[in-house]
């Protein structure tokens, strides 16, 4: 039972307020909260005569209130927060907030995030209106004139979670028992306190709650997956645990749609876990954005522990490494053998190949060979997992899986392959690349399916996004639009940015993190008033546009940088902004994308994308940005001009309407409401 006391209001009337104490205190001690167990029961003792008196006026005035449910001291399982008092009236869920002080800031922020866990992870709170109430004696009267105005999408978290209201303890009862009017069957305390709870955290959460000692049990778990990521994570210890055991050279494949949990799984089988502690996996990347914000992230939690600024920057490093520095050092600093025998390598499709490491430091070798044969200078054992994302490849020179066919079938040291049988027939999971083109009789491959992870967590109930995606940029608008994506997801469109920042800002509840993005061939962007120069982008510190609070102007929440396919990659944000530019627009003559490279001059243009592996990078980068948002995002498509053809209005309007074809809502401020007010007003609306 996750709560210290749950019961009918009617059972909690007739006890005492001893008997309720002595409850508390019993449930604070088994769980070895001994400080916190001294502090909240005074606070309890000084508030629980005036929650009685508020809950009994309520049975008075609406006897069927003996009927609610209660619960005190409400474990949110595997985040180490609890939740002061759940109230069920009728089908709706209260979390009720008791707070001495005047200081509201941080409750409100608390308290939402309470409500957004409840309503996207806990089953029996999904579509029920949950309603965050703070109670202090600081609090001014409620207002309770009830303006009849919500949201009216029941895909948005703001549809089911009412703004946060204050209140002073005399008026209480009056809040609740305007909750009650429109209540419908009641929710029983007993089944609510005991329901699953599966909560899908950001890769940031995930590395900081690895970092603290939780397990990937405890940090994930998903109806949706078709395996689960512990079960995979364990799948692929084993097969390095045999490596170490047997003497022999594994290489392991894991493959995935965006968002299944690849980069979870590497994260938890690096030494981030105690299971390797003895032969350490080291986690690497070649996304360079994704290594900073992990280092940085890391840094920031060892300071907090006591480390020197130092010793933290070198601990992270050592935690998360760079992919290509690792491979340059073994290759031209070091020949020796490496210290780790294993290494994980995430978006490995997104290695090298030979020419473009010969383009870039003379190498006439890939980065697949580079790393195979750095690893085989281990005699005995050594073991490579090579996360996969299927049509992730978004720049000059990525190899892709067939690299890595070529470098182990050319290997003189028996290496042998885990993998999947998409990995080997290919298809749409790896977006029709297979390992082996040729001949693979040389190499030892077995297969497993749990090694494909089908389904995505990063988009909150949204488990055919990637899906709904392809077909998307395979113009196929029917099929899109069959999926009916909206109806859980929301994804808007419009045509004014400032309306898409009101948009993303008014979802930014309880923490959740939002910001725009967009193509790094957008080069018109900036008629926009936002910079695409590739320049800036490389200088930007991305560590605190992800990890910076709202108040810092170097922070996404600002919505003044947006973040391309290079720095989105790997990562996501609760809600995006999708800036959709000029180099991918669609064509209804055509009946296909139009995918452009920019050319300024005494005669501006866009020019057609040519060559076919450049064609996939530019579908490819619009692939990761419609693929990172967790709870929602909105399509901005610039009104355009017919004035100038770099911004074309009629080509913007054609992609407007292609996307309103595949399912896309239309944005505008009558639909979501004028002002703020209108959430302020939720809670009498019902």
């Amino acid at each position: 039972m996750p709560s210290f006391h749950r019961s009918t209001l009617g059972e909690f009337l007739s006890l005492s307020d001893e008997q309720i104490l002595a409850r508390l205190s019993i449930g604070y001690a088994r769980r070895g909260y001994t400080s916190q167990y001294t502090d909240q029961t005074l606070t309890w003792k000084s508030d629980i005569g005036s929650l009685r008196s508020a809950l009994q006026h309520c049975v008075e005035e609406h006897p069927d209130a003996t009927n609610w449910g209660i619960l005190f001291e409400y474990s949110i399982p595997r985040k180490e927060l609890r939740i002061d008092i759940v109230l069920l009236i009728a089908n709706n869920i209260v979390v009720l907030e008791a707070k001495s002080g005047s200081a509201f800031t941080e409750a409100r922020r608390q308290i939402e995030e309470y409500a957004l866990l409840l309503h996207y992870f806990h089953k029996a709170s999904a579509d029920h209106r949950i309603f965050p109430i703070i109670v202090s004696p600081h609090a001014n009267e409620p207002e309770l004139d009830p303006i009849r105005q919500m949201e009216m999408f029941p895909q948005l978290a703001t549809y089911w979670i009412a703004n946060v209201m204050k209140t002073p303890w005399e008026s209480l009862a009056n809040v609740l028992l305007a909750v009650a009017r429109n209540g419908r069957e009641q929710l029983h305390p007993e089944q609510w306190d005991d329901s699953p709870y599966h909560p899908v955290p950001t890769i940031i959460e995930a590395a900081k709650q690895l970092r603290t000692g939780l397990s990937i049990r405890e940090i994930a778990h998903s109806e949706a997956s078709e395996h689960e990521i512990e079960t995979v994570r364990d799948t692929i210890q084993k097969y390095v645990d045999e490596a170490r055991s047997q003497k022999k050279h594994i290489i392991c494949f894991l493959t995935g749609v965006p968002g299944s949990g690849k980069t979870l799984v590497g994260l938890s089988l690096a030494h981030l876990d105690s299971a390797n502690t003895s032969d350490a996996v080291h986690f690497m990347s070649g996304n360079g954005p994704l290594v900073k914000v992990l280092q940085h992230l890391f840094t920031q939690e060892s300071r907090k522990t006591g480390d020197s600024a130092p010793d933290a920057r070198v601990k992270a490093k050592t935690l998360i490494e760079n992919v290509h520095v690792f491979a340059r050092y073994h290759t031209e600093d070091n020949l020796g053998v490496p210290s780790n025998h294993a290494v994980i390598f995430d978006e490995a499709q997104r290695a090298w190949n030979r020419a473009q490491n010969k383009k870039k430091f003379n190498r006439d070798y890939s980065e697949p060979e580079m790393l195979l044969n750095i690893m085989e200078r281990h005699r005995d054992w050594a073991a490579v997992i090579a996360l996969v994302g299927g049509g992730q490849e978004i720049n000059d020179g990525e190899a892709g899986l067939e690299e890595w066919g070529k470098a182990l079938a050319e290997r003189p040291k028996d290496w042998t392959v885990y993998a999947s049988p998409e990995v080997l027939q290919g298809g749409a999971s790896t977006a029709g690349h297979r390992l082996f083109e040729g001949d693979s009789s040389q190499t030892r491959v077995l297969t497993n399916e749990s090694l494909h992870l089908r389904t995505s967590n990063r988009s909150l109930r949204a488990e055919k996004l990637a899906q709904w995606v392809n077909h998307v940029l395979d113009g196929r608008p029917k099929d899109a639009s069959a999926l009916e994506i909206a109806k859980r997801f929301p994804i808007f469109l419009s045509r004014d940015l400032q309306e898409v920042r009101t948009c993303l800002r008014r979802q930014g509840i309880g923490g959740n993190r939002f910001g725009l993005v967009g193509s790094s061939g957008a080069a018109r962007l900036r008629a926009e008033g936002l910079e695409p120069s590739s320049s800036f982008h490389a200088e930007y510190p991305w560590e605190h546009w992800y990890l910076a609070d709202q108040a810092d102007v170097r922070s996404s929440f600002q919505c003044e940088v947006f973040a391309t396919e290079f720095e989105i990659q790997g990562l996501e944000l609760d809600w995006i902004g999708l800036c959709w530019g000029g180099d991918f627009i669609w064509s209804d003559s055509h009946r296909n994308w139009q995918l452009r490279n920019f050319r300024p001059g005494s005669t501006n243009r866009w020019i057609q994308i040519k060559n076919p592996d450049k064609q996939t990078f530019r579908r490819n980068a619009y692939r990761v940005l419609l693929t990172r948002a967790r709870q929602g995002m909105v399509l901005f498509i610039p009104p355009g001009s017919s004035e100038d053809p770099t911004v074309s209005s009629v080509e913007f309007d054609a992609t407007a309407d292609y996307l309103m074809r595949c399912g896309v809502m239309r944005l505008n401020e009558a639909a979501l409401g004028s002002s703020t007010q209108h959430r302020e007003n939720l809670l009498f609306a019902l």
